[in-house]
Formats: C-alpha cells, structure tokens, sequence
C-alpha cells in the first residue's frame, strides 16, 4: 500500500512537472512583454530602447541622438512664434543701419528652425511609443521615411532661409548704395553749396558796376589806384573833438569821418585814412567807444586809440580787432606826449601820433597790412569823373543840433562842388598844421537810437548800429532820404533809398553823422547865418 502510494505520487509529481514547463513557454510571449514595454515608455524612451538586445534598437540611439536635444529645445519650440517676430523686424532694423552683425542675428535664428523638426520627430516617436510591439519595426520605418523627409524639411529650411539671408544680404546692399546715393548727393549739394559760396565771394571781389568800369579804385573815396593800394588795409583813428583842444592836426589826411556822441554830449571823430606812412602828426587820440568799432569791420581797418570804455575794449576783443592802443598796451615808438599840449591843455589831451609810429606799431604787432581774402567793401562809388546828381531837394546849407553843446553845419561851395563843414555854432572845422578847413563830397546824417546806459557810473551812452533806420544823403547841394540797414556786427552797412535802389557815392571824401532820432527835428537844409 505504501508503495502505491509513492508511486501514484511520484507519477502526479512527474505530471505537475512537464506541464509547467510548458506554460513557462507560453506565457512569456504576450503577457510578459506586454508588462515589460510600458514600464521603460512611462520613464526615460532612450534608456528603455537601449537596454534591448535586438538590432532594430542598436540603431535607435543613432536616430535618438536629436530626439535627446528635443527635450532641452521644447521650452524654446513653444516661443517659436515669438523669436520668428524678430525675423520679420530684422530687414527694418538692418536698413538704416546695414552692418553685417545686425543681417547675421537671422542666421542664430537658424537652429530654432530646424528644432521644429526635432520636434516634428519626437512627435513621431510619441506615436511610435503608443502603438504595439508588434509594430515596432513598422514604426521604425515609418521614422525612417519621417527623418527622410525632415532631412529634406531640414534642407528646404535652409534653402528658405538661405533665400532669406539673400534677400537681406541684397536689401543691405541696397540699403547701403541707397546710403552711399545719398551720401554722394549730400557731398556733391555740399561741394555745390561750396562751389556757390566761393563763386560768390569771387564775384563781390570784382568793382561793382555802378562805378561805370570793371576799374580798381580806393574803398575809401572811390579814387582809382593800383591793385596794391585798394588791398592795402587803412587805419581807423580816434580824434578828440572836445572844443578846448581844438584845432585838431591830421585831419587832411583823412577820406572818411564819423561823428557820434560819447558822454555829457561831447562828440568824438573817427578818421579812416590810407597812405597812412606819409602821414603827419595827427592828434591829439583819444578812447574808444564800442559802437565805433562796429565800424570798422566795412572797412577791415587797423584800429589807433588811447583806451577805452569796458565795453569798448570787450569789442576789440570779440571782434578780434587788429588795434594800437597807446594806453594800455606796449609800443615803443608809435605815441608821444606833445609838451606844449601836456602843460596848456591837459593831459589827456596831449596824446600824438604820426605815419612812421603808425607802421612801427603795426610791425611791432606783426599785423597784416592786406585785406582780408574776400573783403566786401560797404560803400559803391560812381566812376571817377562821373558827378552824379540826385533827384532831390535842395541842400545849400545844413544845420542840426547834434548834442546839447554841440551845433554842426555842412555849407555847400558851388566852387568846389564840396561842403565845408563848422561846428560849435559856426566855427571852421580846421586841420591846425594845414589851417585847412574840412571839405566833402558825401554827407551822411544817420537816425538811430542813442540813451545812456543804466547805471554807468560816467554816463556813457549806448548807440544801436544792428538794424535799420532812416537818414539823409546829400552831394552837390541836394539832399535824398534813404534807409540804413545791418544785418549783424560783421556785416557790412547797407544805404538805399526809399524805392530800395542802393546808394551809389560821388567819389571823394565822405562825412557821417550818426545821431539820435530826435535829432531829425532840429535840421534844416538851407539854413542862413
């Protein structure tokens, strides 16, 4: 019985064992795999694939090798829109600029470009992941034919945005020869606005033609000269016109005379000269004021004075004046003291000079003695021989009250063709070396705005030469309205008359009074004594 028994169970024993085995080889085909996939697809795709021994999956890396850089470029594929934005601005932002950096940025673009690819494949690896094993290789294919095509999107992109780097390439160029036309057309308007402003320095160069001829004649009188004397510069002189000092010395030497009030009403003289080496003694000089300095730029003048007001001397120095100051600058031999003068005078009146001490100060100084390249002269001259006569009012005899102390006439000499002119009610105007008495061809009575300046411890007086006004021009015995006009202080005097012709000089010595508006009540023009 007990043998039975150990027979009946070793037979059940030898039954349970073979079937088993049987299912062990069942049981792994489908329940087991089945188990096995999803676990590596719910972690990491690549560590699941590699760790397959078949050949399929051996290749897998090869093709994975972008689909591992999907994962760090998905933030950036989310943003693709965004950074195509700058793509689109880029040609707006290369235009005025078209430097090779900026047409570059586009190519650092490139790469998110073809991360869309990469991602065009892990979308395809995702689906891959979601069928079943079964369709592995299938799926493979299926990837296989989707990296063909991305290697040819990936081709096409480039192609794309090669086409793109083209056009930008050419929309740069473009720009740049827009650029470049311009350039070429701002440098030809500027050599043209050059070529327009020389030709027409050049032209004020040439004598105008209201003298008749193309002749060279003096700026100063309208007498014709050499070349050498109408480009020599000429000296500007201040003369002290107090009444107790007179007779002054030098006054024939002189071709135009400005009269304009200082302080408490007395008048001072500016005498323009040339041929200034052959002067005599002239004096005696005083201070400068600075509205005579903005005088002088019509002329180009050298300046001769003895001191001046603080407005006076911040001129000379705006204006960068050539000057020969015998106060406060060191000449050794341009001024003396005339004793006689010194000890019946006064000191101040005392002060002389003569041509030589003139052209030791301007050698001493080393100041050109040539006009300035380009000098426009103020005052247009007829032609020498030429009287012309004005379509006036007759001027036999002119008096005004210039100051409070000071009454001038200018007395017309059919004689001479000339007026004589007086001063201090009816004294000659005379040069004490010469006893001769001062004769011009022009005279010119000025209108303009003269007032103390506020606060000025001497009372000095502000006289306005920037602008317009009105004025008076007579010559042989018969007197014209005209205007007066500057545009700044380095531009030159403008005379017109009242239908906008300019004034054209007789030629000879000229005479302007400079004097407030006020004045224009007290003038007459045929006074008798």
């Amino acid at each position: 019985m007990k043998q039975r028994r150990a027979l009946i169970a070793l037979v059940l024993a030898a039954a349970m064992l073979f079937p088993a085995a049987g299912c062990h080889k069942e049981t792994p085909v489908v329940p087991e795999t089945d188990l096995a996939e999803p676990v590596p697809a719910e972690t990491e795709k690549p560590a699941a694939e590699a760790g397959e021994p078949e050949e399929p999956e051996t290749e897998a890396p090869e093709t994975e090798a972008p689909e591992t850089e999907a994962p760090e470029t998905e933030a950036p594929e989310t943003e693709a829109p965004e950074t195509e934005a700058p793509e689109t601005e880029a040609p707006e932002t290369e235009a005025p600029e078209t430097e090779a950096p900026e047409t570059e940025e586009p190519e650092t673009e490139a790469p998110e470009t073809e991360k869309e690819d990469g991602k065009d494949s892990k979308d395809t690896k995702d689906s891959k992941d979601t069928k079943d094993s079964e369709d592995t290789k299938d799926s493979k294919d299926t990837k296989g034919s989707k990296d063909t095509k991305d290697s040819k999107d990936t081709k096409d992109s480039k192609d794309t945005k090669d086409s793109k780097d083209t056009k930008d390439s050419t929309d740069t160029k473009d720009s740049k020869d827009t650029k470049d036309s311009k350039d070429t057309k701002d440098s030809k308007d500027t050599k043209d606005s050059k070529d327009t402003k020389d030709s027409k320095d050049t032209k004020t160069e040439t004598p105008p033609k209201d003298t008749g001829d193309n002749r060279i004649y003096n700026y100063l009188n309208g007498k014709t000269v050499t070349l050498a004397e109408q480009q020599k510069r000429p000296v500007a002189i201040m003369i002290n016109n107090l009444r107790q000092q007179l007779p002054q010395f030098g006054l024939d030497y002189g071709s135009i005379f400005y009269e304009v009030v200082t302080e408490g009403g007395i008048t001072r003289l500016m005498m323009l000269a040339d041929n200034y080496e052959s002067m005599g003694t002239i004096g005696s000089i005083r201070s400068s004021r600075d509205y005579f300095t903005e005088f002088l730029n019509d002329f180009d003048a050298i300046y001769v004075h003895a001191g001046g007001s603080p407005q006076a001397y911040q001129k000379i120095q705006d204006l960068g004046l050539s000057n020969l100051d015998g106060a406060n600058m060191y000449l050794p031999s341009t001024y003396w003291r005339d004793q006689w003068r010194l000890y019946n005078v006064g000191y101040e009146h005392s002060l002389m000079t003569n041509g030589a001490g003139i052209v030791s100060g301007i050698q001493f100084k080393k100041y050109r003695t040539n006009l300035n390249t380009g000098h426009v002269p103020s005052l247009k001259f007829c032609a020498e021989g030429t009287d012309n006569q004005l379509a006036g009012s007759a001027a036999s005899h002119i008096r005004m009250i210039s100051t409070s102390i000071q009454t001038v006439d200018f007395v017309y000499s059919a004689a001479t063709k000339e007026y004589l002119r007086y001063q201090y009610n009816g004294i000659a105007h005379v040069d004490g070396s010469t006893g001769n008495q001062i004769s011009v061809k022009n005279v010119f009575i000025l209108f303009t705005d003269i007032g103390v300046i506020p606060g000025d411890e001497k009372a000095r007086v502000a006289v306005t030469t920037v602008g317009s006004g009105t004025g008076y021009y007579a010559t042989n015995g018969v007197v014209k309205s005209i205007n007066w006009s500057r545009a700044s202080l380095t531009s030159p005097l403008v005379l017109t008359y009242a239908d906008g012709t300019e004034v054209i000089l007789n030629c000879g010595k000229s005479f302007f009074c400079v004097v407030d508006s006020s004045v224009a009540k007290t003038i007459a023009f045929n006074y008798q004594w």
